[in-house]
Order: C-alpha cells, then structure tokens, then sequence
C-alpha cells in the first residue's frame, strides 16, 4: 500500500488538524524534511512531529492556511519521494527519480488483481461445471463474490493488520460485519435441495 494511503486524518479543529502517519515517514530524514516543508507554508506557525506515537501535529491560522492546503503538501512530499528508502527525493511526481514509476507501481498493481482474478476464475469454472451449462447464473455469482472478496481484503488489508487485529473491541463494528460477510458467503456455497 502506497504511503500516502497509510496517511489517516485524526483530528481537524479550527487552525489545528493532527495526522497519523506510517513509520517511514517518521524517520529522521523525513521528519525533519517534513516539518520544514510544512513550517514553510504561510500561515502555519507550528509543526510537531512525534515519532513514537506518529502523530503530526500542525497549527495555522485559517485565515491564510487551511487543511487542503497542508494535505496537498503532505502529499507532494510523499510523491518526491520523502520516507521512501531506496528513493532518492526529486521532483513532485517523479518516483525514484524516474518518470513513469507511479504508473510501474500501478500497473503492478493491476498485474496482482489480474492473477489473482485467474486463481479465482480456474477454481470456479475447476468446481462449477455449471457454468458452462445453460444454468450458468450461479456460477457466474460465485465467481464475482469470490472476486468481491478478494478486492475488500486487499482494500482492507492494513486496517484488518495494523489496526483491527490489535485492537478488536474498539473494531467490533467492522469485525461484526466481516464475520456477517464470511456468513453470507458460506451459506452460499451450500448446496440446495433441487
């Protein structure tokens, strides 16, 4: 998951929002090249950012600055290259130093999905013969569950990993509809009485 993803709103008051951000940008280099892109900003006047807790602090004064301002230079960091080690920092939407690394990283990306989707198609079509008869309507349902189940866990998988798993009661919505979903896809696989 890219870093700008893994960048969460925590608070936004009037000329005070509060961030939190993945380990790598918490690092000494991008600390500090974070806090001063972001001091740099007019209007804002206090950047504080804690490691330990990952917490970016910002204050600013709303007349000049406000959080869109703040997110779009958060964001052109992370792009330049800023937490990213093996990175060398450049300009804004150059990745590595090279043009066309955001769209390597997409279309690998798109190249996961697309065999994944395969395992998930060979199994059905494996375990479905149905498919191929003229009642294929189930078949193609289960098909496109599965591919619905694979894109919600990997749209997921930081939030289940970093932040549902370790804290499950205060999750306990999201686990409730994870555990109804597993429900709703088990009992379609059951077998009906014709």
């Amino acid at each position: 998951m890219s870093l700008k993803k893994q960048i969460i709103l925590r608070y936004n008051g009037v000329g005070h929002v509060r961030f939190e951000l993945p380990a790598p940008l918490c690092e000494v280099s991008a600390r500090t090249q974070i806090e001063a892109a972001l001091r740099a900003l007019d209007g804002v006047y206090r950047v504080s950012l804690s490691p330990g807790s990952r917490k970016l602090s910002v204050r600013f004064d709303i007349a000049v600055c406000d959080l869109k301002v703040i997110a779009r230079r958060l964001a052109q960091l992370v792009d330049a290259g800023v937490g990213q080690s093996g990175r060398v920092p450049g300009r804004v939407g150059i990745v590595g130093g090279r043009p066309f690394g955001w769209l390597r990283e997409k279309a690998q990306e798109a190249g996961e999905t697309l065999a994944a989707m395969k395992i998930v198609a060979g199994r059905t079509l494996k375990k479905s013969p149905r498919l191929l008869t003229p009642a294929r309507e189930r078949g193609f349902i289960e098909f496109f569950n599965d591919v619905l189940v694979l894109y919600l866990i990997k749209l997921h998988w930081h939030l289940i990993t970093q932040h549902w798993l370790r804290q499950p009661l205060r999750y306990r919505y999201e686990w409730m509809a994870v555990f109804y979903l597993i429900f709703l896809l088990v009992r379609s696989r059951r077998p009906r009485n014709v």
